[in-house]
């Protein structure tokens, strides 16, 4: 187990749609799995007998991180290494890149006789997300994604996309109606549909982790996995604080956000391009087929890291002129999103 000296007070850079090569779960879990011990420097003490402990590894593909409080390092290193279980756990539940996940099975069988009480749940959250964004979260667009990475990658260097025949074609099998969660099961009503849960799932790790360090008795940790989670202050007795990237620049941060019992989550077409200059991206509008191109990232603020996941999803696809009253549908909601031209519009609910 690595144990180095880092400095007291790092920023932590919310970097939307990180990409690193896949690496197995199991391998970031055991020798690449490095906790780090965070020494006091003398800048400002933390509480006495307190020290900051950080893990860094992967999440459903995306960079994942730990920091906690505590006072005992060995106890600290046994508390992580239960939320690492609890992480290795649900991506064998949500994972698009395991071939032996539960979401994987589903839309290789179009349906789950047994699935995981998470799946049921989160795909019922999914549904309810649909609704009160009146469709444009839309869990079933993985469709468009694999028609778009397949004309890509078919066509190296082209920049034009799939062709409007080919878009309808694949937009007929998305709508998250078309599952049916009824009798414990799930089944996907078209063949060919399939399921993407990548504009949730994040958020729904990073709570379940959070409530998980919460029932060990770790009231002072930051939660980043894919999504943020700040439970309680950090241990010098102020926020947490969060940087939010530079959509055109992800080595850059637009703006700090202070965080203390709540979660920030962002979407950006940066995160996964296909091709051409950017302008054909992951995330789709599920209404027309097409990437949505009113906005470059949306980031939300709220309690729970599900809700801003998917928020920040369904608020990246609407027209700005629609997200005034979807966000203030949700009480205590902050959202934040940037125009192409670079305007940030803000919104609270």
């Amino acid at each position: 187990m690595t144990i180095s000296t880092i400095p007291l007070f790092p920023s932590h850079t919310f970097v939307p749609g990180g990409q690193i090569s896949r690496r197995r779960a199991i391998c970031l879990f055991g020798a690449f799995a490095g906790f780090t011990f965070v020494v006091k420097d003398g800048a400002i003490a933390l509480p006495e007998g307190t020290s900051l402990f950080t893990w860094d590894g992967t999440a459903l593909g995306a960079p994942a991180k730990l920091t906690l409080a505590h006072h005992d390092q060995r106890a600290a290193e046994k508390i992580i290494t239960v939320a690492i279980d609890e992480i290795e756990r649900l991506e064998r539940i949500f994972s698009l890149h395991r071939r032996d996940s539960d979401l994987s099975s589903l839309n290789r069988d179009g349906r789950l006789e047994a699935p995981a009480v998470d799946l049921i749940h989160v795909m019922k959250e999914s549904r309810r997300f649909g609704n009160l964004t009146k469709g444009a979260f839309d869990v079933t667009v993985q469709p468009l994604w694999l028609l778009f990475s397949e004309h890509f990658s078919k066509n190296p260097g082209i920049t034009t996309g799939p062709s409007k025949t080919e878009i309808e074609t694949a937009r007929k099998l998305v709508g998250y109606q078309k599952i049916d969660l009824s009798e414990g099961k799930v089944r996907l009503s078209q063949r060919g549909m399939a399921v993407t849960l990548n504009g949730i799932a994040q958020g729904y790790i990073t709570d379940r982790v959070a409530d998980l360090l919460a029932t060990q008795g770790i009231t002072q940790v930051l939660v980043e996995l894919g999504e943020t989670r700040a439970l309680d202050d950090h241990p010098e007795g102020r926020p947490w604080r969060i940087g939010l990237a530079d959509p055109t620049d992800p080595s850059k941060t637009t703006e700090t956000i202070e965080l203390t019992n709540k979660s920030v989550a962002t979407s950006a077409g940066s995160g996964t391009v296909f091709g051409g200059a950017g302008q054909y991206h992951h995330l789709f509008d599920p209404r027309t087929g097409d990437p949505a191109k009113h906005h470059i990232s949306a980031s939300v603020i709220t309690d729970r890291a599900t809700t801003a996941d998917a928020m920040s999803t369904a608020l990246f696809v609407l027209p700005t002129s629609q997200v005034k009253n979807v966000v203030e549908s949700f009480p205590d909601m902050q959202a934040v999103v940037t125009s192409p031209d670079g305007t940030k519009h803000r919104f609270v609910g």
